[in-house]
C-alpha cells in the first residue's frame, strides 16, 4: 500500500472536483444506502466508526457516517489536512493504519492526538472516470491489525458505495 504525507496534490485535481460536483457529493444529502454500508462496515469489522468520506479541495465531508460524536459529527467533516482519506485520493491506493499513535504520516494529526483515533482502514472510491472521490473507511480507538479478509469486506462495500454514488448522477 502506498502512503503519502501532507495535503495531497491530487486533492486539487479539477477533473476529480468536477466529478464530485457532477455526482452531487459536494452537497449535504442523506442517502440510506450509503448509511447502511457504513453501518455494515463498522459492524462487520467490529469497530465503532464507519464513514463514506468525500475529500473536497479544503475539507472532507461525510456522505454517510456512523459512530462519530462531538464536534466532528456536528460539523460532518474535518479540514482536508486532517483527512486520513486524502492519502488514498493522492495515491489511488488503500490506506491502512494499524497504530496511528506511531504511524509517521498521522501520529501528529489532531484526530489522533485530540480525538483518540488509533486505527484506520480506507478503500478508495474510484468512480467510472478514474477519479478517487473519497473513501469508505472504518476507524477505532485501539491499535489493530487488519487482515486480508477485513480488507476484502471493505473492498466489497466500497464497490457497492461507488455503484450507489454513480446511480444518483443527474
Amino acid at each position: 500500500m502506498t502512503e503519502c504525507a501532507g495535503t495531497p496534490d491530487g486533492v486539487q485535481s479539477t477533473s476529480r472536483l468536477a466529478a464530485i460536483a457532477r455526482l452531487g457529493l459536494d452537497r449535504r444529502t442523506t442517502d440510506p444506502v450509503l448509511q447502511q454500508l457504513v453501518e455494515e462496515a463498522a459492524e462487520r469489522l467490529e469497530l465503532p466508526i464507519g464513514l463514506v468520506s468525500i475529500v473536497l479541495d479544503s475539507a472532507q465531508v461525510f456522505a454517510a457516517q456512523c459512530g462519530l460524536g462531538g464536534w466532528i459529527a456536528e460539523a460532518n467533516g474535518t479540514p482536508v489536512e486532517w483527512s486520513f482519506c486524502a492519502n488514498s485520493v493522492q495515491s489511488g491506493q488503500e490506506f491502512v493504519v494499524q497504530d496511528a499513535a506511531t504511524h509517521p504520516l498521522v501520529r501528529d494529526n489532531p484526530v489522533v492526538t485530540m480525538e483518540g483515533i488509533r486505527c484506520y482502514a480506507g478503500i478508495p472510491l474510484v468512480v467510472s472516470g478514474g477519479e478517487v472521490v473519497g473513501n469508505l473507511c472504518v476507524l477505532g480507538s485501539e491499535a489493530r491489525t487488519f487482515s486480508e479478509a477485513d480488507l476484502q469486506i471493505l473492498r466489497g462495500l466500497a464497490a457497492r458505495a461507488v455503484e450507489r454514488i454513480e446511480s444518483r448522477e443527474h
